[in-house]
């Protein structure tokens, strides 16, 4: 019989599994695109498994503190992302407009 922590409540070797799956996925997607949140979230993803090492009340209140700095840094980084793609596909569509305009006849 496995046993269960209190902190997540399925086996180790789940966890492992899906962090090591999660890892992976995300290792795609970030060796693809580049992108910086892709690498807050690994990290937060795998140090996930640092709940196993001590249940002593200061480490997991830092590994908490960690895990909560890593997710707000990602959302930021990702709000920055997406917004200067939209700047980009926005000023690529103000071109093509200005472009359509100069071709039509007067």
């Amino acid at each position: 019989m496995h046993s269960h922590s209190l902190l997540f409540p399925r086996p180790l070797p789940i966890h492992i599994g899906f962090v090591i799956v999660a890892t992976l996925l995300m290792g795609l997607c970030y060796f693809k695109r580049r992108r910086r949140y892709e690498l807050f979230l690994i990290v937060g993803i795998v140090s996930t498994l640092f709940v196993y090492l001590t249940p002593q009340p200061p480490w997991f209140y830092i590994l908490g503190i960690e895990e909560i700095a890593l997710f707000v840094l990602a959302v930021i980084d990702m709000h920055k992302v997406y917004k200067a793609i939209d700047e980009k596909e926005k000023a690529k569509k103000a071109k093509e407009t200005e472009t359509e305009n100069e071709d039509s006849p007067a």
